[in-house]
């Protein structure tokens, strides 16, 4: 292989890379209205509740301030417990997929009636 061969396929090799990181580096714009409402992770009782800016969790029933960075939720649970970052992996009008930076597994969650 050439000088010139070589360079040709470098080039190709960092336009294909820069590429693929554009791609994958977008966030997704996650829908408010669709992600507003109660959900439950098959309990017997809702998890959470989100509303327009507010967060109500079932296990202290306080609302905490939310906001959305792309497909991360953002939910400022005060000085005791900080801010908690949850990507949104999925969102279906009957399921929400949430995925903790520091959870291996992804935890699914279904809309309540």
């Amino acid at each position: 292989m050439n000088k010139r061969q070589r360079s040709h396929r470098s080039l190709r090799a960092a336009i294909l890379l820069t590429l693929l990181l554009a791609c994958t580096a977008q966030p997704r714009a996650v829908d408010r209205q669709l992600l507003e409402g109660a959900w439950t992770d098959n309990g017997p009782s809702f998890a959470f509740v989100i509303g327009d800016s507010t967060v109500l969790y079932e296990f202290d029933m306080r609302e905490r301030p939310y906001s959305l960075a792309g497909d991360t939720l953002v939910v400022d649970l005060g000085p005791d417990l900080g801010v908690q970052r949850k990507r949104i992996v999925a969102l279906t009008p009957d399921s929400l997929v949430l995925q903790d930076g520091a959870a291996a597994q992804p935890t699914t969650f279904r809309r309540m009636e």
